[in-house]
């Protein structure tokens, strides 16, 4: 008996789906989100505290699945921000998803559905208040609908902060 890894199965279920045509058709998985950022800007003792909102709209039909996923062959939904010599990312909070119990699943699965807001907190030092600064980096994500899953993708912010 040859043991695969859940990688490995993953792949070959998506090749045999693409095979055989049940894969939406013209959806790419980048076109499934939407994403808007925000910030607020307060004073702290160490500098200026970014408060960086992303606001993700999933398009109807579609889910991601959440943060904390109830599987762990599943891509789950993360936020990553560059690293700077100006800044520091002090966290990253996710909302709750939502367990669903879909068609091709045996266990509910954590997902959002139509919207999820990630907020982040931004800690940036050495920076005088004439200033910006450039927040990047990106929300990986798998999309779904009740039948199946695109590819993973990962798909860059970049957001203007003055000061």
């Amino acid at each position: 008996m040859i043991k695969t890894s859940g990688y490995v199965r993953g792949v070959c279920a998506v090749l045999v789906l693409l095979s055989t045509g049940v894969l939406p058709q013209n959806v790419k998985p980048v076109d499934v989100v939407e994403m808007q950022t925000g910030s607020t800007v307060q004073r702290v003792t160490d500098g200026l505290e970014v408060a960086l909102s992303i606001h993700l709209t999933i398009k109807k039909g579609w889910h991601i699945n959440a943060h904390l996923t109830n599987d762990p062959y599943l891509t789950p939904t993360v936020v990553q921000i560059d690293t700077s010599e100006k800044y520091s990312v002090k966290t990253i909070t996710y909302p709750p998803g939502e367990n669903v119990k879909l068609q091709f699943s045996e266990n509910e699965l954590a997902l959002y559905e139509e919207d999820a807001v990630i907020n982040a907190t931004v800690i940036v030092d050495k920076i005088s208040a004439k200033d910006s600064v450039m927040l990047k980096g990106f929300v990986q994500y798998q999309p779904c609908n009740d039948k199946t899953c695109l590819f993973p993708v990962k798909k860059p912010f970049v957001t203007a902060v003055k000061f």
